[in-house]
């Protein structure tokens, strides 16, 4: 992603940034999607797998030739589908890109630009951003991938107050922390589904748990917390 925060003279965030994030926004929801996908087909095709291989061991001491190559071909095609189903949860989509980022500059720009989206207008965000100048070289693209999601969750929900942003220097962990709370829910989305059921509505209303997975597989530097007990609590901490 281009380095949109130097831009940040702009009054409204211009078509190509705009593109540019609809690209990264679509491309984490459709790799969160598989993830969601082959995790329910892995844990069937991996028990399936595991039974078919018991079957093997006891049909090895009846001496049922035949049943035993049936069983071999059962448990070899199984495998074989778990192994496909493994490589479907790739983040090929997603470009690993570097930039230089100086913090909290980069954050408030963030926060800003997605503000003037028309998706969020009427949102409210209260920063208490650490005052401390942090550069390192990173991905911005999990930061506004992860504060986009939350405020497409956000719009589901009815909050009391603003959604609150802090963001931490752990001088003891060389960790960059980002985190985001609300003071109250008022009201909870009309649908029962829980978060890991959640369907996937609109690009970037995605589970956390599967966008956090996405994030560990696109860098190394960076943890994505989230409970499911507080649906709009998050801490996001960038290695430093």
């Amino acid at each position: 992603m281009e380095d949109i925060e130097n831009s940040s003279q702009l009054d409204q965030i211009d078509i190509k940034a705009y593109e540019e994030l609809m690209e990264l926004v679509f491309a984490y929801t459709a790799t969160a999607h598989d993830f969601g996908f082959t995790h329910k087909m892995n844990n069937r095709f991996t028990s399936l797998s595991m039974n078919a291989s018991f079957l093997k061991q006891a049909l090895e001491n009846k001496d049922y030739e035949k049943a035993m190559a049936k069983a071999t071909q059962v448990s070899e095609s199984i495998n074989n589908l778990v192994k496909f189903s493994q490589d479907l949860m790739s983040t090929d989509l997603i470009i690993a890109e570097t930039q230089q980022l100086e913090f909290p500059n980069m954050i408030s720009n963030v926060v800003g630009r997605l503000l003037k989206l028309p998706t969020f207008v009427g949102i409210e965000i209260n920063q208490d951003l650490a005052l401390e100048v942090i550069k390192t070289t990173s991905n911005p693209g999990v930061i506004w991938i992860v504060l986009y999601t939350l405020l497409k969750h956000a719009k589901r929900y009815e909050i009391n107050g603003p959604i609150l942003l802090s963001t931490a220097f752990d001088k003891e962990q060389d960790k960059y922390i980002i985190k985001t709370d609300v003071s109250q829910i008022l009201k909870a989305p009309a649908t029962n589904l829980k978060e890991s059921g959640l369907a996937f509505p609109s690009a970037g209303e995605m589970p956390f748990r599967y966008l956090a997975r996405v994030i560990r597989n696109v860098s190394t530097n960076f943890e994505l917390i989230h409970r499911v007990e507080r649906p709009l609590s998050l801490e996001l901490k960038l290695s430093l």
